[in-house]
């Protein structure tokens, strides 16, 4: 009875770990709306995805190409943070879409996949980057 009872607890907190980490990644070109000038949003799995334009804009403009998305930790055991997806809008400009999460909690995030790569920073920062690649193989699980 015993070993059965460990098996059934050692088989539920796995899954509640399961439950507690979703897959997400960046929203495609063709996914992000302009609902005004300067300001842009997509749906995402499990949250939304938002962006402001920096100054002023006084025109539309359509989201073009994925330039990167940025994740970073402050030293190899430290939890990862994401911090933007980065879209290009054609006249120079750059756009950052950041990730609120559905239940408005902060997270952390597990990169996900070989597309990100990892660069060594100032003050042992390490940065999660990935580029050069179409912007849904840049997946992250968030972690609450």
């Amino acid at each position: 009875m015993k070993p059965y009872l460990t098996l059934t607890t050692l088989a539920s907190l796995m899954a509640i770990a399961t439950t507690s980490q979703a897959l997400e990644n960046c929203p495609e070109v063709s996914e992000i709306e302009q609902i005004a000038p300067g300001i842009y949003r997509a749906n995402g799995e499990h949250g939304e995805w938002s962006g402001v334009l920096q100054g002023v804009v006084a025109k539309t403009a359509p989201v073009q190409y994925f330039e990167m998305a940025l994740a970073i930790q402050e030293q190899q055991p430290a939890p990862q943070y994401f911090q933007y997806c980065t879209y290009g809008l054609g006249d120079q400009d750059l756009l950052d879409l950041r990730f609120l999460a559905k239940n408005e909690s902060d997270f952390n995030i597990k990169t996900e996949g070989d597309t990100w790569k990892k660069e060594h920073g100032p003050f042992g920062i390490i940065y999660h980057v990935c580029e050069n690649t179409a912007p849904q193989d840049c997946k992250f699980s968030l972690i609450q």
